[in-house]
């Protein structure tokens, strides 16, 4: 389990609970469709952890952050951006 600490508010959250958070939202149900529960879960673990040891720490930013990478497999790559 790796732990987020909020300096300012001396409050750890943990990974789970922010990737529980995140599949509890409506925009899950879009996705599971798409893949399994699982495997969407450990897709949000793996990217909330990326940006955690970027030096993300704020659970509430975390959690938008994996709410738009949920719509982003869901609706696909956005054709404004070609990625370069």
């Amino acid at each position: 389990m790796v732990l987020c600490t909020i300096d300012k508010l001396n409050l750890e959250y943990s990974m789970n609970q922010v990737v529980d958070r995140i599949m509890d939202s409506s925009e899950s149900q879009l996705v599971l469709n798409i893949a399994s529960r699982e495997e969407i879960r450990a897709r949000i673990g793996s990217y909330i952890a990326m940006l955690s040891s970027a030096g993300q720490r704020d659970p509430n930013r975390l959690i938008d952050y994996g709410l738009g990478y949920l719509r982003g497999l869901h609706e696909g790559p956005d054709c404004r951006y070609s990625g370069c």
